[in-house]
């Protein structure tokens, strides 16, 4: 059996009976039939064979190689088919490794990574991570904030904009948004580097960034971070970021007006009463609030 001819031929139906028995019984069957399941779901050019072959008859007549003993083949349409799936199959792997985690406002979700370790992202927070390299290098991407409990093996590093997180195993929680970062350490050993400094956490320290970008010490009280037990606990911060926190976890909008937001907040607000929650806030701070809409909130000195 000449495959060349004949390959042709079965492809276009133009075998005999006989032919097609004998083909059907050898070993390169399957491995054809293997080929066209994949090129059936390409849209077949339609040729126009005798057209085609005096274009490339006047082609021929008129062209001039510098490479006189250059060959040309012209391969058949599943041939590049074929290719294609290869080329597609190959891009699919490149492009869509990345695995990505994020939240809504007022929303929080665990996750669990390909080595067991679990994330739980709190509010408006996301990560990311190469799923086929994970195993190998236990690199993540973290906007925003989460808590880490991470299962014992190689090192592992959160990575943020703020600076990068190295630890072993253990629990740690990261709070990275804009340009502050901090980081609370529960179990086991952390390792926090930035661009000016690095420092290593035990259970119940913690850093975070002050306004020249030093990391500052201070210490973590109870086993979890507050936020995973439905509040939000809050040292020496802007109002600016009390109020992105609220916003944050009740999905609101809140108006500032002629408030100053640069005064320093230390206390707390729970997450599952609205009302409640900015009382907490502003009225040890002097300042009032009126609902505009069930989402809209404006401020003012008292």
């Amino acid at each position: 059996m000449e495959k060349d001819n004949f390959l042709g031929r079965w492809l276009s139906g133009d075998i005999s009976e006989e032919e097609k028995k004998e083909f059907e019984n050898s070993k390169d069957h399957l491995a054809y039939k293997d080929i066209l399941k994949g090129v059936e779901k390409f849209e077949r050019p339609v040729f126009d064979v005798e057209k085609g072959l005096e274009n490339q008859k006047e082609f021929n007549q008129t062209f001039k190689d510098s490479s006189e003993n250059k060959v040309i083949k012209l391969r058949p349409w599943w041939y590049a088919a074929a290719a294609a799936i290869v080329i597609l199959f190959g891009l699919r792997t490149i492009f869509f490794s990345t695995t990505e985690i994020y939240t809504k406002m007022a929303e929080t979700k665990i996750w669990t990574l390909p080595d067991n370790s679990l994330v739980t992202l709190n509010a408006d927070s996301s990560i990311e991570y190469n799923k086929k390299t994970f195993a190998e290098d236990r690199i993540i991407e973290l906007n925003g904030e989460a808590f880490f409990d991470v299962e014992k093996g190689s090192s592992f590093t959160v990575k943020t904009k703020n600076g990068d997180i190295t630890v072993l195993g253990t629990e740690f929680n990261v709070y990275s948004r804009d340009k502050h970062i901090e980081v609370h350490c529960f179990e086991g050993k952390v390792q926090v580097s930035n661009s000016k400094e690095t420092v290593i956490l035990t259970p119940g320290k913690a850093i975070k960034s002050n306004a020249e970008g030093s990391l500052d010490s201070n210490e973590v009280k109870g086993s979890k971070p507050s936020w995973m037990q439905g509040k939000s606990t809050f040292d020496q911060v802007t109002l600016q970021q009390l109020i992105q926190e609220l916003e944050r976890q009740y999905d609101i909008n809140i108006t500032t007006n002629d408030i100053d937001v640069n005064r320093l907040f230390s206390g707390f607000f729970v997450h599952n009463d609205l009302d409640k929650a900015l009382k907490t806030c502003f009225e040890p701070m002097n300042i009032s609030y009126v609902f505009n809409n069930q989402k809209n909130i404006s401020l003012k000195n008292k």
